[in-house]
């Protein structure tokens, strides 16, 4: 099915920054220190940057972050180990085994990663608003839109917020009376991840009460991922659509065709 993209492409730097940072690092620590140290550098980085997919894990229940977690542990025991076993081959010790599960790991990150398991799919989510959006002009003012009302019971609430969370389509802030869900694009998600930031006033938010009322709010910011000035108003309310629609998917048991609704737009699956 061809479509006309409506938002603009990301910035590809937010994904291969760190990869990057890794080889430049090990790099100069090995022609001023020497490959062990450089070796040990790498590993001690690698235990550290297992800390935050580990994070991710715990906040969302994604299994493919803690997948990734374990595949930053286990390069960092590569790492470490391969210092002894190059100056004497007897002390080879576990390094297959490390490097074995390190293969491994890597086919499952990658099998996810290209099947966009480990996105936060915020982009997709606009796209799908901006789809039935043709009109231009009234741009952006900031106030939340009320967009509709769908009836939801409190289980159907937790089963939905649930899914959302785990497959990495919004955060959940949990209200006395709603949900709000906040749309996130990659790279955008650590100050949520580390419990930094407790609200959600200057962010994009689609909220949900428990009265089935949803009321929907873009920022300027994210209002310019847009390729033309489209109508405001409209672009707020296809927003509530698309969450009624999910939700309605999700209350008859049919989650499968929201991930399908996203995967259809073929967008990059990394960024």
């Amino acid at each position: 099915m061809f479509y006309e993209r409506k938002t603009r492409d990301q910035n590809f730097l937010k994904v291969v920054w760190f990869p990057i940072g890794v080889i430049v690092t090990f790099f100069v620590v090995a022609s001023t220190a020497g490959f062990g140290p450089a070796f040990y550098v790498i590993g001690g980085v690698m235990f550290l940057a297992s800390v935050m997919p580990f994070i991710t894990f715990q906040r969302t229940r994604n299994a493919g972050f803690l997948a990734i977690a374990m595949l930053a542990v286990f390069i960092g025991l590569v790492c470490v180990s391969t210092p002894p076993a190059i100056k004497d081959k007897s002390e080879v010790g576990l390094v297959p085994l490390f490097l074995a599960g390190m293969y491994v790991l890597l086919l499952v990150v990658a099998y996810l990663g290209f099947n966009r398991k480990l996105k936060w799919r915020g982009q997709e989510i606009f796209e799908l608003a901006a789809m039935p959006v043709e009109d231009t002009g009234n741009g952006f003012t900031a106030r939340p839109r009320p967009t509709g009302q769908v009836p939801i019971s409190t289980n159907e609430m937790i089963r939905f917020v649930d899914f959302i969370t785990t497959n990495l389509i919004a955060f959940a802030f949990r209200e006395d009376n709603r949900i709000v869900f906040i749309l996130t694009l990659p790279g955008k998600d650590l100050p949520y991840l580390l419990g930094i930031k407790k609200d959600y006033l200057e962010d994009t938010w689609v909220a949900i009460d428990f009265d089935g009322n949803i009321s929907v709010n873009i920022t300027q910011e994210d209002y310019l991922i847009f390729k033309q000035d489209l109508d405001f108003d409209q672009l707020c309310q296809s927003l509530g659509n698309v969450f009624i629609e999910f939700l309605e998917f999700s209350k008859n048991g049919q989650e499968s065709r929201i991930i399908d609704r996203m995967n259809a737009l073929r967008l990059n699956p990394f960024l």
